[in-house]
């Protein structure tokens, strides 16, 4: 290998001739021009690029507002829809006789069998007296959960208060639960 003083040593004595100086001088003009037209064309395509990207990036963010706008008028229609209904329940004054017959009739549909039932009526607010229903069920897991999502298709609103489920004796299937439930009434209605 040969060194860098020698290198340069040849260069020098490369360039005595016209040939060589000419050529040198060719190729460092038509690096120049090279290097001008990739300037020229990358400057422009850069610019073309960003433009390209923000424009992306705009048509996202209006697409996205669109979704988003959708999904809250969707949820907006959902919540009036669910209002309007809880409103109807709320309208419905039941009695105990009216909540009995309604939980009795869903139990009957699903297998369970009521053992028990007392009724509390709580302290009248704004004119609504709470209602509350302690149920004694016998039934299997399934058809219990089923009668617990079926409370919401009575006509009046009714809450579980609480829930306690245990076993109705050793290696059986069948599960024993005690409900609190939570209806509201009128205080002037039926009773």
């Amino acid at each position: 290998m040969r060194g860098f003083a020698e290198v340069m040593a040849m260069l020098r004595f490369s360039m005595r001739s016209k040939a060589v100086r000419h050529g040198m001088f060719a190729v460092q003009t038509v690096a120049i021009i090279c290097l001008v037209i990739a300037l020229a064309w990358w400057g422009p395509a850069k610019r073309e690029q960003t433009q390209l990207l923000q424009n992306i990036d705009t048509k996202r963010t209006s697409m996205l507002e669109a979704v988003r706008s959708a999904q809250v008028e969707d949820a907006q229609r959902e919540a009036q829809i669910a209002v309007a209904l809880l409103e109807k329940k709320l309208e419905v004054r039941a009695g105990q006789a009216d909540l009995i017959q309604g939980i009795a009739r869903l139990a009957s549909k699903r297998g369970v069998r009521v053992t028990s039932q007392s009724f509390d009526e709580g302290r009248v607010q704004s004119g609504d007296a709470p209602l509350y229903l302690e149920l004694g069920l016998i039934g299997d897991y399934t058809s219990l959960r089923r009668l617990m999502g079926d409370l919401a298709m009575l006509p009046m609103w009714i809450e579980v208060v609480e829930a306690h489920l245990e076993r109705a004796g050793e290696g059986g299937a069948l599960v024993k639960a005690q409900m609190r439930l939570l209806t509201y009434r009128s205080a002037k209605g039926p009773q």
